[in-house]
Formats: structure tokens, C-alpha cells, sequence
């Protein structure tokens, strides 16, 4: 085992630590700021929907491939696009129906979210 394959498998570990503290701390401030209990809980399951779905991202595709040459603009937003569709896949008609009306489009809140997720995951590492 090399020096690079130890040190992808240390960041990978500490990147699942920190992404389940930053779930747990976008979930209070939810909690906190959202009177609604229905609201609170739809905002709560998307969130952990794509703090999920990044991490999967990461862990399958985007590891295998940053750094190299395929590593491309390309390459990257079509990771988000899969990222989204497989967010949407997890969540229901009735969460995707109030993120619609609440923010608009479900497709550019759930992108907002996964680059927030992969920015705060960058920020923290």
C-alpha cells in the first residue's frame, strides 16, 4: 500500500466524520429557524437525502478520478446532474411538491444544496 492509497483512505474517513457533523448542525439550525414541524421534517430528509448522495458520489466516482485527466469540467457536471437525479429519486412526491413551492425548482435547490455540501466538505477538510 502506498503513501497515496493511506492518505485517500484517511481523508475519505475524515471527510464521513465531518459530513455527519455538518448534517447534525444544519439540522439544528432547522430546527431553529423553521416553525413549521411538517416544513422541518421535509428540509430535514432532503438535507440528509443529499448529504448522502454526495457522499456516495464521492466515494464511487469522484475518488477514482480527481486528479487525473479525467478529472474535467465535463466530467463534473455530469456527477452533479447524477447527484441530482439520484436525490430526486430518494424523495418523495410530497418533500419534492413543498421544495417546488417553497424554493421554486426541487432541480436548482437540490443543486444549490449538493454544491453547498461539497463546498462546506472542501472548506472543512
Amino acid at each position: 500500500m502506498d503513501w497515496q492509497n493511506i492518505i485517500i483512505t484517511v481523508a475519505s474517513a475524515a471527510l464521513t466524520a465531518l459530513a455527519s457533523w455538518v448534517v447534525t448542525k444544519v439540522t439544528t439550525l432547522i430546527n431553529t429557524k423553521v416553525k413549521s414541524g411538517k416544513a422541518q421534517t421535509f428540509l430535514n430528509t432532503a438535507l440528509s437525502v443529499v448529504t448522502s448522495v454526495v457522499k456516495a458520489t464521492y466515494q464511487t466516482y469522484v475518488e477514482s478520478i480527481k486528479g487525473t485527466d479525467a478529472w474535467t469540467e465535463d466530467a463534473q457536471a455530469e456527477e452533479l446532474s447524477k447527484a441530482v437525479e439520484s436525490a430526486k429519486m430518494q424523495l418523495s412526491t410530497e418533500v419534492q411538491t413543498y421544495i417546488n413551492q417553497t424554493h421554486g425548482s426541487i432541480e436548482n435547490w437540490l443543486k444549490t444544496q449538493i454544491e453547498a455540501e461539497i463546498y462546506t466538505l472542501k472548506k472543512e477538510k
